[in-house]
């Protein structure tokens, strides 16, 4: 599953359109559309606001599937 399978699933799941997500986190629903179609790539920054906007935190791996994950996003 890739990150914009991801973010539509949590989105969905949350009950939340994309317009109700995209203005919480401050960009467009243009922009989350694309994102969400695997035509644009977040930013960290964006990829937080988008989390926050929906109520979760986002954890990013890197590598191996086995490999120890990082919480990029823990403040």
């Amino acid at each position: 599953m890739d990150l914009g399978d991801r973010l539509r699933e949590v989105r969905v799941a949350r009950n939340l359109t994309q317009a109700e997500v995209a203005a919480r986190a401050g960009i467009s629903q243009p922009a989350l559309s694309r994102i969400e179609l695997g035509g644009g790539i977040p930013t960290l920054e964006m990829l937080d606001r988008i989390g926050r906007a929906m109520g979760v935190r986002f954890t990013i791996s890197v590598g191996d599937e086995d490999a120890e994950q990082i919480d990029l996003l823990a403040g």
